[in-house]
C-alpha cells in the first residue's frame, strides 16, 4: 500500500492544458486553433504529433506561435497568471484533500512550474502549498525523466520509492518514476479521473478491485521469499511459461522451478525486494509488471524487469506467462 501521492502538475493538479487554451482565449481574444485529442481531426499539428513527425514541445511550440506568443512557455505563464482557480482541476484537488484527511502524504515534482509561473506566484497560489514534498526540477538542474528530481522528492518524505505513487501525464517521465522505484500513474488529460480512482486504490482510500488485491498478495508471497506461500498461489493444473517457452507443468515442476532457476530455499537471495504493478485486468486474465533486485554472488545488486500475464481459476494462477530480463543498475 502505497504511503505518498507525488503530482505533477500540468494536466495532472491543472486541468488538460487544451481545456485551458479556451479560456484564455476568451480572456485575451487571442485565436488559438486545435484542441489535439479532445479534436484531433481538426489539429493538424496534433496528427503530426501522432505520427512522430512533431515532437511534443514542437507541438506547443507551433500553437503558441501561432496564437501570437513568442513562445510555449509565454502562453503557459499568460494562462498561469490570468487563469486563477480555473486552471486548476477540482478532481485532483479533492483527491489531495481526500489524501491529506487519511494522513497520506502529498508532493509535487514538476520540471518547469517556477519557470514558467515564476517563484512569486507559485507561493501565492494555495493550490501549489502546504505540500510534504515540493521538487521543481529546473531548480535541480535536471529534469525528469531523470533519476534525481524524483530521488529528491522521495527524500524529502523520508520514504521509500516504493511507498510513493507518481501521477503524470507524460509516458516517459511515468516510465522514469518506474525506474527509480515509484509507483507510476499515466494520467490521461481526457479522462483523468481513471488514473486518479487508481491512485486512490493504491493508496487505501478506495477498496482494491480483485484483480489488484490478487496482485497484491502476490508479491506480497514474493517478497517473503517463502516457497509454501508462493506455491499456494497456483493452481495444481498451473502451467509457467518464461519468454514463450514453457518451463513447468503442476506444483511439483512449478516447485522444482523455483528452486533451481528462482533461488527458492537454500541461501535464498540476500537484500531481495519485489514490486508487481497491475496494468490491465479482463475476464480471467491480468497483464502485470515488474521488478526485482537482489544481491548476487558477486556482491553485485542484480535488478530485473518483466511484464507477465497470469491466467486466473478459482482464485489461483492457472497460467503465467513472464517475459523478464535483467537490466543494468
Amino acid at each position: 500500500m502505497g504511503k505518498a501521492l507525488l503530482f505533477d502538475v500540468g494536466d495532472v493538479l491543472m486541468k488538460s492544458s487544451w481545456d485551458m487554451l479556451d479560456a484564455v482565449a476568451r480572456a485575451t481574444g487571442r485565436t488559438i486553433t486545435g484542441r489535439g485529442p479532445f479534436e484531433p481531426d481538426g489539429d493538424p499539428d496534433w496528427q503530426r504529433y501522432l505520427a512522430g513527425q512533431l515532437g511534443s514541445g514542437d507541438y506547443w511550440e507551433a500553437k503558441a506561435q501561432g496564437a501570437g506568443y513568442a513562445g510555449r512557455f509565454d502562453m503557459w505563464r499568460d494562462i498561469c497568471l490570468r487563469l486563477g482557480d480555473e486552471q486548476f482541476d477540482p478532481r485532483a484537488l479533492d483527491l489531495v484533500r481526500e489524501a491529506r484527511a487519511a494522513g497520506v502524504l502529498v508532493g509535487i515534482l514538476s520540471n518547469d512550474l517556477v519557470a514558467i509561473g515564476g517563484r512569486e506566484w507559485v507561493d501565492t497560489r494555495p493550490e501549489l502549498n502546504g505540500y510534504d514534498a515540493f521538487v521543481d526540477a529546473t531548480e535541480l538542474g535536471e529534469r525528469k525523466p531523470a533519476p534525481r528530481p524524483y530521488l529528491a522528492a522521495v527524500e524529502q518524505f523520508g520514504l521509500d520509492p516504493g511507498d510513493v505513487v507518481f501521477l503524470d501525464d507524460t509516458a516517459v517521465c511515468v516510465d522514469g518514476a518506474r525506474a527509480v522505484g515509484m509507483v507510476g500513474v499515466h494520467v490521461d488529460p481526457t479522462d483523468p479521473t481513471v488514473a486518479f480512482e487508481h491512485a486512490r486504490r493504491l493508496v487505501g482510500l478506495r477498496p482494491r478491485t480483485p484483480a489488484e488485491a490478487l496482485v497484491a498478495t502476490i508479491e506480497a508471497a514474493y517478497a517473503t521469499r517463502d516457497l509454501e506461500r508462493v506455491l499456494a498461489l497456483f493452481h495444481p493444473e498451473a502451467v509457467v511459461h518464461l519468454n514463450g517457452v514453457r518451463v513447468a507443468t503442476g506444483l511439483a515442476e512449478i516447485r522444482r522451478l523455483h528452486v533451481e532457476q528462482l533461488g527458492f530455499g537454500g541461501a535464498g537471495r540476500s537484500q531481495y525486494r519485489v514490486h508487481k504493478t497491475l496494468r490491465a485486468a479482463t475476464g480471467d486474465t491480468l497483464a502485470v509488471e515488474w521488478w526485482s533486485s537482489y544481491l548476487g554472488p558477486d556482491g553485485e545488486m542484480v535488478h530485473t524487469r518483466a511484464g507477465e500475464f497470469f491466467v486466473v481459476r478459482y482464485g489461483k494462477l492457472l497460467e503465467w506467462h513472464g517475459y523478464p530480463h535483467r537490466v543494468d543498475a
